[in-house]
């Protein structure tokens, strides 16, 4: 008797997206339960890693959604990547890997380019919500995309929850907030972990420390991913400039990634950014680095391949409460409230220079976390269960 048919739609390489290198990893291990084709948009797909597979592409194929037994949509927040996909869910449903709650983005890039926005929003979100973004054009001008703010204002997912589908989230923050929407049902909703693969990196530390002028006995912090004001870079460059000033000499915080939103604080010895780095190098920052911050606020809800990919290589990190976050074990990360965050980063600097104890038991549970929650053979099992039940 053969594997079950699966159609799998994703965005793949090149596409720049979290969601690609999920779907990379997490495919390798479904194919051994199911036959898998791709579903993709019309463009080729570079990763090597996937060339085995059948692959059919939207708007060149045609596709009958009929002949599969199972279907599986990734969704996330960028219109760009999933436009095809949730059209798709909408008419063929299957199972849905939710890694946004919030899918502003995509239903106003969606519904805008076939000019039913207003139409849309009223009928699945209300007339309150409508109200929201007309009263958002009137003060701010037609291009929603562009206004951030609105993005925590309008989750816009309700049309996705109402449908067919069955609902896979990776976090409990995720499930709890769905099942109180009221949307779903708790048959149609799973809460199953985010499918990861560590990832060694080359690059040696002197190599990479050279590339980035980064001294070799420096206590070298970072913060990995965009510069932006969510990730709170600020906070952190303030509290690393002020302990500098102290006399901490050996301390070095490094941004790693792209944005300018804190300029001012770098001078190229105590704080510095590093721009955009390939795979190789941002998983060498991670193995080579002493601390590393990964602060959010807001959150919205998601989770963090980077965080898995910290704890999986035993690193000690520095996160706050709310959302994802907040899931995570006390004894596998330093927790820092928002509240006090100046004082409270500067403490955590100054002991986990010195204590190295500390430090090692944090990496030990971090490590046996994700041994134990992150196993791909048991997160393929559950998602093979859930997408098979009735």
């Amino acid at each position: 008797m053969g594997k079950p048919s699966l159609l799998y739609a994703s965005p793949f390489a090149p596409m720049k997206s979290g969601i690609s290198d999920y779907s990379e990893e997490l495919i390798q291990d479904l194919a051994k339960r199911f036959d898998i084709t791709l579903y993709i948009d019309d463009y080729n797909i570079s990763n090597k890693i996937v060339k085995n597979f059948k692959v059919v592409r939207h708007g060149r194929d045609k596709i009958d959604f009929s002949l599969y037994d199972y279907k599986i949509y990734n969704i996330g927040n960028n219109p760009e990547y999933h436009d095809y996909i949730y059209e798709s869910c909408l008419k063929y449903p299957g199972m849905v890997i939710l890694h946004d709650m919030v899918l502003y983005y995509l239903f106003i890039g969606y519904y805008q380019k076939r000019g039913l926005l207003y139409s849309k929003t009223y009928e699945h979100e209300g007339l309150t919500e409508f109200l929201k973004l007309k009263h958002a054009v009137k003060e701010n001008g037609p291009d929603l995309l562009a206004q951030k703010h609105m993005a925590e204002r309008l989750s816009l997912n309700n049309e996705l929850l109402k449908s067919d589908n069955k609902i896979m989230v990776h976090s409990f923050y995720a499930y709890h907030k769905i099942l109180e929407t009221n949307l779903v049902e708790k048959q149609r909703l799973a809460k199953i972990n985010q499918f990861f693969k560590g990832e060694d990196s080359l690059i040696t530390k002197a190599a990479l420390f050279e590339k980035y002028n980064i001294p070799r006995d420096a206590y070298v912090v970072v913060s990995l991913g965009n510069i932006g004001t969510t990730k709170l870079n600020h906070e952190v460059c303030k509290a690393v400039q002020q302990l500098s000033q102290e006399g901490f000499s050996k301390l070095c915080y490094v941004m790693v990634g792209e944005g300018n939103y804190v300029d001012q604080y770098i001078d190229g010895k105590v704080i510095m950014k590093t721009g955009y780095v390939d795979a190789e190098e941002f998983n060498g920052f991670i193995e080579h680095s002493d601390l590393i911050f990964n602060l959010r606020n807001p959150s919205m809800g998601e989770t963090s391949r980077t965080m898995l990919q910290i704890m999986e290589k035993g690193k000690v990190s520095v996160i706050n409460e709310g959302g994802w976050f907040s899931e995570i074990p006390d004894e596998c990360a330093i927790k820092v409230s928002l509240d006090h965050l100046n004082d409270e980063l500067k403490t955590v600097l100054t002991e986990m220079m010195s204590n190295q104890k500390k430090a090692g038991l944090i990496s030990k549970k971090a490590k046996e976390y994700i041994q134990d929650e992150y196993s791909g053979q048991k997160i393929v099992d559950q998602i093979s269960e859930f997408i098979s039940s009735k």
